[in-house]
């Protein structure tokens, strides 16, 4: 195996959660998926379950092939097909970073820096990613492990600040449509967490085999923990017809919040988190892009890979983000969610069927 790196259970549950989380703390784009009612802070606590579900034949897999990631397994499942599987997978991967890339880009050149160029922000923050990425996945973990609870108490700091300014009847009816829809709305922010990917291709670093139980769940658990805290937030503030109107819905709510006349612009932290946020996202994705491309192509080293793999996803990047209603479109739950899922599940969920008919696995260490 070229990474020969370890991480722990926790290390690696928090390197998943930031990578998820700090998406959802910029666009919340839960509150678009239908029925897009007040509602979506119920819907939030369904995707659990749908979570659990959908992330099952990965964990499956990694059961039966516990020192392969999934660049690997595909290729012993069913053969030459599989380095197609992979290839795919690093294409995923390569067009999710140039699409975070330019969210970030975008957000600072509107909000935040209006005068400076958008290529000044995709470019700085690929550079960042690419030195951690470098050194490999015992340094992303231990990034992980610092920055979460960075992220966590500042998060919640704020909200706290914002308790006084809830209106709970914002939050009513609830289930005015029943509860169907809101196990369907569930699956919108599953379909988001890709990070289900990440987590196969990591699994094989792991210190501890028997923790693999407890990353399949608490991660999920964390993570609709904090969509859950969010979405609430929001909709008690500003009513979900407000925010759906607004892009940056959080960031929106965060900007009123001051204390006395000693304590303002608390959009600044959210700014500095969710900086921190995409450097270890865009780091994290970054490198299993050059895993899997040395992996599929049996390299010795993935470290020569990372320059050229920058310089393809700032090209793309720099792409998108001149198309933003295009991308925004993209980003719906009608195309994003079918789009993921096909990735997140219908791919391994057929590598599972495969390798169960055909007896395929390892013994477990």
């Amino acid at each position: 195996m070229i990474e020969g790196g370890k991480i722990t259970y926790t290390q690696m549950i928090l390197l998943l959660f930031i990578s998820r989380v700090i998406s959802w703390i910029a666009l919340l784009p839960v509150i678009l998926a239908p029925p897009a009612n007040q509602d979506v802070w119920i819907d939030c606590l369904m995707s659990f379950p749908i979570h659990l579900i959908v992330a099952l034949p990965f964990y499956l897999l990694a059961k039966k092939f516990p020192s392969q990631t999934p660049y690997e397994y595909s290729q012993a499942i069913t053969g030459k097909a599989g380095k197609l599987v992979g290839i795919l997978y690093i294409l995923f991967f390569i067009h999710l970073s140039a699409l975070a890339l330019s969210q970030f880009s975008e957000f600072h050149t509107t909000v935040v820096m209006p005068e400076t160029p958008s290529l000044f922000f995709i470019i700085t923050l690929t550079l960042a990613a690419a030195y951690a990425a470098h050194y490999g996945i015992e340094v992303l973990g231990r990034l992980s492990e610092f920055i979460a609870p960075i992220i966590m108490i500042a998060l919640i700091g704020v909200i706290l600040l914002l308790v006084k300014d809830m209106d709970i009847k914002e939050l009513t009816p609830i289930l005015e449509k029943g509860i169907y829809p809101s196990i369907f709305t569930g699956l919108s922010p599953v379909s988001q967490t890709v990070e289900i990917i990440g987590m196969a291709i990591i699994m094989p670093f792991l210190n501890d085999r028997k923790k693999i139980r407890e990353v399949y769940i608490l991660t999920p658990l964390l993570l609709v923990l904090f969509l859950f805290i969010l979405t609430f937030s929001v909709i008690a503030l500003l009513g979900d017809d407000l925010a759906k109107s607004f892009t940056y819905p959080f960031f929106n709510i965060v900007r009123v919040v001051h204390v006395g006349d000693f304590l303002e612009r608390i959009e600044s932290i959210h700014v500095a988190i969710w900086v921190l946020g995409m450097f270890i996202k865009i780091a994290f994705y970054y490198y299993l892009i050059v895993l899997g491309l040395s992996q599929l192509f049996h390299l010795k080293d993935y470290k020569p890979l990372i320059l050229p793999t920058g310089s393809i996803i700032i090209s793309l990047s720099n792409v998108l983000g001149q198309n933003v209603v295009e991308t925004r479109e993209f980003y719906s739950f009608e195309i994003y969610t079918w789009y993921t899922l096909f990735f997140i599940l219908f791919i391994p969920t057929l590598l599972l069927l495969t390798a169960i008919f055909r007896k395929k696995g390892e013994q477990s260490r």
